[in-house]
């Protein structure tokens, strides 16, 4: 083989793998409309659709589908599953079904176990829920002021970064520590968690700037209940990031707290589930959690 025909063979070979490598680390990107601050995505179900799913990171299996969609598409039922909700009570069986394939942002997912969901018809269309560990293998991000979801290879680093923080994953689902003041508590990282929730039981020891009130009711796969709020006479901390004597939930069903859309719609939040750290990324290192307009109309002073 002469000098110039084997400079032109490496010269193909490093082209190649270029060309690999960069396919390789591409982005897999993805409209996500923001309804009421819940992400949803569109869906390619067995090569039909697309389909409207919601994304909910507080949901630890692979995905969720709608009692229509299992009908529409003839999905085969393979078993049943217990489902329940984080208080440990009231939980039931419902079908389990198999999806071949199961396409969002350009990637392929193959023989997805989903159980039956019926969704609240307040969401609007929604024919199934993609849950956490769907995305185990990538850099997984909710963008929120982007209005984007986006699948990526590689892994994030802590580095002294503080806004790269660890989470645990109990039920598959990714839970943080938030500093309350001089106290810690677990709160579950929920895309389609409604607020910033606290446990009853650890917010019966905070102080409030006014008595918590009933500021509507909650609804799980098997639990109703009511819930009450009042704004923080301290700060919540995370990430590096700061929330000022925040307005919060008081849950009296589930024992941690939740981290879901009224303080997840401020970040661009990415998991990866391997090495189980996240990174929030916001444009302020400080954040708003006002009370809720409804209740803001009803206590405002008369004119």
């Amino acid at each position: 083989m002469s000098s110039q025909t084997r400079l032109a063979c490496i010269a193909v070979v490093l082209l190649t793998l270029t060309t690999v490598s960069w396919l390789a680390a591409q982005d897999h990107s993805a409209p996500m409309e923001l309804r009421h601050n819940l992400p949803f995505v569109q869906v390619m179900v067995n090569g039909k659709g697309p389909f409207t799913f919601g994304i909910d990171t507080g949901t630890g299996g692979e995905a969720l589908v709608s009692p229509d969609l299992i009908q529409q598409l003839g999905l085969p039922v393979t078993g049943e599953e217990e489902v329940g909700d984080p208080s440990g009570h009231n939980s039931h069986k419902v079908p389990k079904v198999r999806i071949d394939s199961l396409k969002v942002a350009g990637v392929e997912f193959k023989n997805v176990e989903a159980v039956q969901h019926q969704p609240s018809p307040r969401e609007g269309q929604c024919d199934g829920i993609l849950g956490f560990v769907l995305f185990h293998d990538y850099l997984f991000t909710l963008d929120y002021p982007g209005n984007q979801l986006t699948l990526t290879s590689g892994s994030l680093k802590a580095d002294g970064d503080s806004t790269v923080i660890p989470f645990t994953m109990p039920d598959n689902v990714p839970v943080i520590e938030l500093s309350v003041g001089t106290q810690k508590v677990e709160a579950d990282v929920d895309s389609r968690g409604a607020g910033l929730s606290l446990p009853e039981k650890f917010a019966a020891g905070l102080k409030f700037v006014s008595e918590p009130i009933v500021i509507g009711r909650g609804r799980t796969v098997s639990n109703e209940f009511e819930i009450k709020g009042a704004q923080l006479a301290g700060d919540i901390k995370v990430g590096g990031y700061t929330f000022p004597q925040p307005f919060v939930a008081i849950n009296p069903l589930f024992p941690v707290g939740n981290f879901g859309s009224i303080a997840l719609q401020h970040f661009a939040v990415t998991f990866d589930q391997k090495n189980k750290l996240l990174r929030l990324v916001a444009p302020s290192k400080t954040i708003a959690i006002p009370a809720p307009q409804r209740m803001r109309m009803v206590t405002a002073p008369a004119q």
